[in-house]
C-alpha cells in the first residue's frame, strides 16, 4: 500500500485540550469543539518546514479568488469535507513511495548511487556524521518522519559540495508568518495560523502566473528533473509556475524503503511495518536563480547586485531585527522588504485590526555557515495594527529611535569593556569576542522594549508620547550598561 501524504495520517498534530495525534491535511479543521492548535513534530526545524508545507498546500490548491473569500475562509473555515474536495485533484502528486512519481524526490530511482545512512538527511548531522544519534543508520525512519526530514531539506537545503544545489530562496532561508493571538488567552487553531499566511488569487505575485497550471510546473518531481551541469539549465521564476516555490526541489533525492517486522523508527520510537534506512542522492539538481519572491520571506535588495536575495538568520533573532521585518527599511545601500503576507497584514484595505485579535510575527531558520549549520534559531515578536497611517509612521519611528538608542548604548558598553580587558596597544584588542555580551544585551533588554511599543501604540498620538518614551528607555539602557 502506497504511503500517500493526502490519504495517510502523518502529520503531528496537537489540539486545545493537549491530545497529541496524527492526521491527513483533509482533518485541519475537524472537532471544532476542540480544534487542533499546532503543529508536534519531533523536532523544530521540523515544525517550521510542516507549516510552510501546509500553507504551500492551502495556496496550491484552496487559494481565496479575493479578499472577500479570504476573509470568509478565516471566519468560516470549511470542514473536513470541503478541503477532501480541494485536495482530490493533487492525491498522484503527494506519493512518498512506489512506482511513479515520488513526492519531493527525483523520477530517477538512482540505483548507481552509493546510498547513504538516512540520518544523512538530517541538515544538523552534517553529513553521515551520526556522533549524537546512535544507530539511527541501523534502526532507520518511519515514512512519516522520512517525509519531514525530506521536505525540511529541500526547503533548508544548504550548500552540500560541487553541484549539491541550495534551496530556492539560499541555505537556511529566514521565515515570517503572521500568528493570531487572542487577547483572551485562548490559542489560536492551526487553521487560523496557516490562513493568516495564505494569498488571495488576485495578489502581484500570481496574478501575471497561468490560471490552470500543469501539475510538472508546480511539482518539479512529475517529470525528469532541470538538471544544472555543464550545458545544463537554471530554474527562474518564469520557467516555472509561481507556486513551484513552495515546492522547489534542489536536492536530487531517492529513498529506498524497506519492510520491516516489530521495528521502531529510530527518531520518535513509533513502531512502523516499513522504515528508510538509507537514501541516494545526485549532484547537479534544479539550480533555482533569478528573481524569486517567496511569500514567507524577507528580502534584501541591492540595486547594484541585482536581484532582491532572501534574509537569512546570523545569529539569534532579536528586537534590532524587529523593524526590518515588519516594514520597508533603506539601511544604506540595501533595501530590506518584509514578506509578503507580513505586507498583507499592513494593508489598511485588509482591516486585520479586529477586536479581540493580537498578532505576532513568528520567524524562524538555521544559521549556515555554508554547509555547516550553526544553529536553529526561531522567535516570535508582538505586531501592531493601524487604521491610520500617519500614526503608524510615527510609531515606527519612534520604535527605529530606541532600536538606534540600544545599539549606541551596545556599542560603548562593548568599548568600556575592552577598556577594562586591554590597553589600547594590546592586539588582542581588536579581535577580542564580545559576541556573548551582544546576545545577552539584546535579550535581557527585549522586554523593556516591548514594554515601550506597546505603550506606544495605546495612545492616540504616539508623538506626544515620544519623549517620555525615550527618557525612560534611556534610565533603563543607563542602568543595565
Amino acid at each position: 500500500m502506497t504511503f500517500n501524504l493526502l490519504t495517510t495520517p502523518w502529520l503531528p498534530v496537537r489540539r486545545a485540550d493537549g491530545a497529541s495525534e496524527l492526521i491527513i491535511p483533509d482533518w485541519l479543521t475537524s472537532n471544532p469543539a476542540n480544534p487542533i492548535v499546532a503543529l508536534d513534530a519531533p523536532r523544530p526545524d521540523f515544525n517550521g518546514a510542516l507549516v510552510q508545507f501546509l500553507i504551500g498546500l492551502l495556496q496550491t490548491a484552496f487559494v481565496p479568488a479575493d479578499r472577500e473569500e479570504w476573509f470568509d475562509r478565516l471566519e468560516s473555515p470549511p470542514n473536513p469535507e470541503g478541503l477532501a474536495e480541494a485536495f482530490a485533484p493533487f492525491i498522484d502528486a503527494f506519493n512518498l513511495d512506489g512506482e511513479g512519481p515520488r513526492f519531493m524526490q527525483d523520477l530517477d530511482p538512482l540505483t548507481d548511487q552509493k546510498p547513504l545512512p538516512i540520518t544523512a538527511l538530517l541538515i544538523d548531522t552534517a553529513g553521515s556524521a551520526t556522533h549524537f544519534v546512535k544507530d539511527l543508520p541501523q534502526q532507520g525512519f518511519d515514512p512519516a518522519t522520512a517525509a519531514m526530514a525530506l521536505y525540511t531539506l529541500q526547503t533548508n537545503a544548504p550548500s552540500g559540495g560541487a553541484g549539491h544545489r541550495t534551496s530556492l530562496r539560499g541555505g537556511g532561508p529566514l521565515s515570517t508568518l503572521i500568528l493570531a493571538a487572542p487577547e483572551d488567552g485562548s490559542p489560536a487553531t492551526l487553521w487560523q495560523t496557516l490562513w493568516l499566511n495564505v494569498l488571495p488569487a488576485d495578489s502581484e505575485l500570481f496574478t501575471k502566473a497561468e490560471v490552470a497550471p500543469r501539475p510538472e510546473a508546480i511539482f518539479p518531481w512529475l517529470r525528469p528533473t532541470r538538471t544544472s551541469e555543464k550545458g545544463g539549465k537554471e530554474t527562474t521564476p518564469i520557467d516555472v509556475h509561481p507556486l513551484q516555490q513552495f515546492w522547489g526541489m534542489p536536492r536530487r533525492i531517492r529513498l529506498d524503503f524497506e519492510s520491516t517486522a516489530d521495528e521502531y523508527c529510530g527518531l520518535t520510537g513509533t513502531a512502523s511495518p516499513l522504515l528508510v534506512r538509507q537514501y541516494r542522492t545526485k549532484n547537479y539538481g534544479a539550480n533555482y536563480t533569478g528573481a524569486w519572491a517567496h511569500t514567507l520571506t524577507p528580502y534584501n535588495h541591492d540595486p547594484a547586485k541585482g536581484p532582491p536575495t532572501a534574509m537569512h538568520p546570523r545569529g539569534s533573532i532579536r528586537y534590532r531585527h524587529w523593524l526590518g521585518l515588519v516594514k520597508t527599511v533603506d539601511d544604506k545601500k540595501v533595501r530590506r522588504i518584509p514578506a509578503a503576507v507580513v505586507s498583507r497584514f499592513h494593508s489598511y484595505d485588509y482591516g486585520l485590526a479586529r477586536e479581540g485579535w493580537r498578532y505576532r510575527l513568528w520567524a524562524f531558520g538555521y544559521d549556515m555557515d555554508n554547509m555547516k549549520p550553526r544553529c536553529w534559531h526561531e522567535s516570535t515578536f508582538p505586531l501592531f495594527n493601524f487604521d491610520d497611517a500617519g500614526q503608524r509612521k510615527a510609531f515606527e519611528s519612534a520604535a527605529a529611535a530606541l532600536i538606534q538608542a540600544a545599539g549606541e548604548f551596545l556599542n560603548n558598553l562593548r568599548n568600556a569593556l575592552k577598556d577594562a580587558w586591554f590597553s589600547n596597544k594590546d592586539p588582542r584588542r581588536k579581535k577580542a569576542d564580545t559576541g556573548f555580551v551582544e546576545d545577552a544585551f539584546w535579550a535581557e533588554t527585549e522586554a523593556l522594549f516591548y514594554d515601550h511599543l506597546q505603550r506606544l501604540a495605546q495612545v492616540d498620538d504616539p508623538a506626544s508620547a515620544r519623549r517620555a518614551a525615550f527618557d525612560r528607555w534611556h534610565m533603563q539602557l543607563h542602568g543595565y550598561t
